[in-house]
């Protein structure tokens, strides 16, 4: 099947123009609309916000293709033209609506592919975390025969993005061991490992392959669902349920639609071991070229080439300085172009080391006021720490001059109140001296949505005898 018989030909047009950049901005605030509101866009809301993006400086002269294929007439409004060569370009269609007003529709495609840009430009990445509990959780409940036909068909797609989503995250790997390769400064290397690499490689996914959504811990329980699914009827029942919903012309067809899954899940789960290794032989490979790209600035300053670089970047600062330097000077240094053997070789060239070299961080001082705010915030938290004199000292609060007191006439005041009654009954032994003893058919209580059976808080002494 070929991609344009389910899309326009002339889909990716205004995304290929000199103005794709507004043309792309136009697509995505007319999705997020879509997306908010539960009826399709007014023709006028739609307008509104394609005038908003012709603010930004050139739009209306990038986006002057929109013209092209209209009369002289249609030209007075450039917002209504843009939208005119979205609906011709296939990104939209108008509708018209029970009061004769026209709706902005967008088609399926276009959800689909809007949708895919919207993460790419604002950097959103499926997260790996908890997909392979996920997918274990699934299988088993289809094992009890609660929908499993719909359930194994779920099964069968999350796989199929986990294996994509982990091949994803290899070649990523490789994308941030080309960055550190070219990075010139010990700062800028270290910033990409905790920074970049740690937010979108390691926190994202790989920490939790090796933890909590560790293979191991959730396959061979997988792989038995699996096995328990073929053992029965389900594949049957479930075969019998698609055909009647008529997903399935036939029971093989669909029985064969159901087998199909259940064999790829199965080898998808038998052969990630080898996808994770490779995943993990990256990941090591990112790390020893951050490692040995520190070595070579920590170095630098106790080899021959770190040296000669810091004598030429002394001599020679800029090209003023070398068209200035002296004949002496001169005769000394020849300048070699540096080319690799073969020009179409992956490796990257040799470069000289680069002589590390501390900067001071710079810090905007901490004012008195900031100092005493951070201390009463420090304080506050420390007060709501509930030790056992404090929980002695709220008993004997509540107790006042009384010798004892029903749990049901405190008011809790705050939410801290909460957890010191949790306490005050754990406590409530005598050791503190109070008791606390059950009432016998005692009232279910409840105070601002929380609840709790009456009981007694009695004074007691804590004088041990002579």
């Amino acid at each position: 099947m070929s991609l344009f018989e389910t899309i326009p030909a002339t889909l990716f047009r205004p995304l290929a123009s000199r103005g794709a950049a507004i043309y792309s901005q136009v697509l995505l605030a007319l999705f997020a609309a879509t997306k908010q509101q539960s009826q399709p866009l007014s023709r006028e809301r739609a307008l509104s916000l394609v005038e908003q993006q012709l603010e930004l400086p050139n739009a209306e002269d990038l986006t002057s293709d929109a013209h092209e294929e209209e009369s002289e007439l249609e030209q007075n409004n450039h917002a209504s033209a843009i939208l005119r060569s979205l609906r011709a370009w296939g990104w939209l269609r108008f509708e018209q609506q029970s009061d004769y007003s026209s709706a902005i529709i967008l088609p399926d495609y276009a959800f689909r592919l809007l949708q895919l840009f919207e993460d790419l430009a604002t950097k959103q990445r499926q997260h790996l975390r908890g997909m392979i509990c996920g997918i274990h959780d699934v299988l088993e409940k289809a094992c009890t025969g609660d929908a499993p036909h719909d359930r194994l068909s779920n099964a069968y797609d999350q796989t199929l993005f986990l294996t994509q989503a982990l091949k994803e995250l290899q070649h990523n790997i490789g994308l941030h061991i080309q960055t550190v390769l070219k990075t010139l400064k010990t700062k800028d290397v270290l910033e990409h490992v905790f920074g970049s690499y740690r937010k979108d490689i390691v926190d994202q996914a790989y920490h939790q392959l090796r933890t909590s959504d560790h293979l191991s811990r959730y396959r061979p329980a997988i792989l038995q669902f699996l096995h328990k699914i073929e053992r029965t009827n389900l594949i049957d029942l479930s075969a019998q349920h698609l055909v009647s919903r008529g997903e399935a012309a036939d029971f093989e067809s669909a029985y064969n639609r159901l087998t199909d899954q259940i064999e790829t899940i199965r080898s998808h789960f038998e052969q990630l071991d080898q996808l994770i290794r490779v995943i993990d032989l990256r990941h090591s490979q990112f790390v020893d070229s951050a490692v040995r790209n520190i070595e070579l600035f920590l170095s630098a300053s106790t080899s021959t080439s770190g040296q000669l670089h810091s004598i030429l970047s002394h001599i020679l600062p800029n090209p003023e300085a070398y068209a200035q330097a002296s004949p002496e000077i001169n005769e000394l240094l020849n300048i070699y172009e540096v080319q690799l053997t073969d020009q179409q070789s992956l490796t990257a060239p040799t470069r000289a080391a680069v002589p590390f070299e501390s900067q001071a961080d710079s810090y905007i001082p901490i004012s008195e006021a900031d100092i005493e705010q951070a201390q009463a915030a420090t304080l506050r938290q420390l007060r709501r720490s509930i030790s056992r004199d404090r929980v002695r000292r709220y008993a004997l609060q509540l107790l006042g001059d009384a010798e004892q007191r029903r749990g049901s006439e405190i008011e809790l005041e705050s939410i801290d109140d909460l957890s010191l009654i949790i306490y005050l009954r754990s406590y409530g032994d005598g050791s503190l001296g109070y008791k606390v003893e059950p009432i016998d058919n005692g009232v279910w209580v409840e105070r601002d949505g929380v609840g709790f059976r009456d009981f007694l808080v009695r004074r007691v002494s804590t004088e041990q005898p002579a």
